[in-house]
């Protein structure tokens, strides 16, 4: 079976998330992705809690498919390597802080020398130019900027940061897709380029009809609306008898549907709510009747009315729910990895499938410098080069079990 990027080299310079959610996506699609990881390795590998054995849960969640070669690139040895890894490369991504990739001499301009082919992927806080370009900038720090926690929480609460790295995210599927598109420019021209993407712009681009509703009117959305849609009505998260249910209606059609499903069926023709902009209108009218319909009854009772009825509506699931549900398995979500410290782990598994290039084997996430040796010899190393390295402090042999940061 031929993986979609099978043949592709990619080194992987990232740490944390944004970059090393992109590469993981490269490696899950069939590319040799080489972590070069420094003396101390990924911070992730120590980030906690929770850990699974010794090791960071996100540092396992975001590294499979990977090897590791632990490089210091501020040494000559070290960068001498890197180099000489970059004529074999197809792709570099780094998510260094704007300035360091000039100082220890691995910027495009250096590397394109060596390798002209070579895709150059830079994921920064604020991108690469402009007044903001040298502030640091982490996911909450980003989501604080860009407004999402202006808008996130209910009105008469504070500000709330998403618990999910929103902005990281999405900076690193950006990413992704800006590395797919350059090889494929690269088909046609053979030539390789820079491309970039920074946790700002991707969280811009997602801002979308926030974005079109302010140049329209002049004006910020109001407020923040907990669950609730500012423009769809009924669309949140209701109390039922035992706990929530989140309903979605999107059209005057369904909430025709969710008037008869709760027994009220007269709310449809109601002139009050005959339209969604009415509904909006009289939002807390028809809240107010449906939260006490809502409260008579358990959600379970609701969700299956309302999925028997054809009405989106979920219980507010916890993440041992989702994990655990039958639709995951259906879909294969979830991977089983034997970890060479940890033993036999769990992660969720990619979100794309392919009819004709299905990955059908994982690699598990790499020890630090796991896999120095193999990737040196594929170089041409030979033992004595690579123990003169290693005494020069440009490299580190990591071990093949147990805790790879004793050295």
């Amino acid at each position: 079976m031929t993986l979609p990027l099978e043949g592709i080299r990619v080194l992987d310079l990232t740490t944390v998330l944004s970059g090393p959610l992109c590469t993981m996506m490269l490696a899950d699609a069939g590319a040799d992705v080489i972590k070069i990881e420094p003396p101390g390795g990924d911070p992730a590998r120590g980030m906690g809690p929770p850990f699974w054995g010794d090791e960071g849960c996100e540092f396992l969640a975001l590294n499979r498919n990977k090897r590791s070669i632990c490089l210091n690139l501020k040494t000559a040895g070290g960068r001498k390597v890197f180099l000489r890894l970059c004529e074999t490369a197809d792709v570099v991504v780094e998510n260094f802080r704007t300035g360091v990739v000039e100082r220890l001499g691995i910027d495009h301009e250096t590397l394109r020398a060596v390798n002209p082919r070579l895709i150059y992927c830079s994921i920064s806080g604020f991108g690469r130019t402009g007044p903001r370009r040298d502030q640091p900038a982490y996911d909450s720090i980003m989501q604080a900027f860009v407004g999402i926690m202006k808008s996130t929480g209910t009105a008469d609460g504070p500000p709330v940061r998403s618990s999910v790295s929103v902005c990281d995210i999405g900076a690193g599927m950006y990413a992704n897709q800006a590395i797919l598109l350059a090889l494929m420019a690269r088909e046609r021209t053979g030539r390789g380029q820079r491309v970039e993407t920074s946790l700002f712009e991707a969280q811009v681009a997602w801002m979308l009809f926030r974005a079109v509703g302010y140049f329209a009117t002049g004006k910020a959305p109001a407020g923040r609306w907990g669950s609730a849609s500012p423009h769809l009505v009924p669309y949140q998260a209701y109390p039922t008898k035992d706990d929530y249910v989140m309903v979605g209606v999107l059209n005057d059609r369904l909430f025709a549907r969710l008037a008869e499903a709760v027994g009220l069926p007269e709310l449809a023709g109601d002139p009050r709510f005959v339209t969604n902009k009415l509904r909006v209108a009289h939002r807390a009218e028809l809240n107010a009747i449906l939260e006490a319909r809502f409260r008579q009854q358990t959600t379970a009772v609701w969700v299956e009315a309302f999925t028997r009825a054809g009405i989106p509506a979920s219980p507010i699931n916890s993440i041992e729910d989702v994990l655990n549900d039958p639709q995951t398995d259906a879909r294969q979500m979830i991977l089983t990895l034997l970890h060479p410290a940890v033993g036999e782990i769990k992660v969720p598994g990619p979100a794309i499938k392919f009819s004709e290039s299905q990955r059908t084997s994982h690699l598990p996430p790499p020890l630090l410098g796991q896999h120095t040796e193999e990737i040196l010899s594929e170089l041409g190393y030979g033992p004595a080069d690579q123990e003169r390295l290693r005494r020069e402090g440009a490299i580190h042999l990591g071990e093949r079990g147990g805790d790879s940061r004793r050295w």
